[in-house]
């Protein structure tokens, strides 16, 4: 019982800081997309940070190799 409320907690952070991350990256333009949709950092943590997540981060560069956007996408397994 233990284990599995630490494993949420560590889950918890790691997605908090995610969506700092982001967060910060959009306040300087960056644009986040889930599944072809633009979405808020909020969102695109949640999706991306959990347990078995089968979101893959897909990063778009600019000419100057700066980032322009984040695409999360699900991933199929096959």
């Amino acid at each position: 019982m233990y284990e599995e409320s630490r494993e949420a907690a560590d889950l918890e952070n790691a997605r908090e800081c995610m969506r700092m991350y982001l967060e910060d990256l959009y306040s300087q333009g960056v644009e986040l997309f889930v599944d072809d949709r633009i979405t808020l950092p909020s969102e695109a943590a949640a999706r991306a940070v959990r347990e078995d997540s089968p979101y893959m981060a897909d990063y778009v560069l600019g000419d100057a190799g700066n980032i322009e956007q984040i695409r999360f996408d699900k991933v199929i397994r096959g």
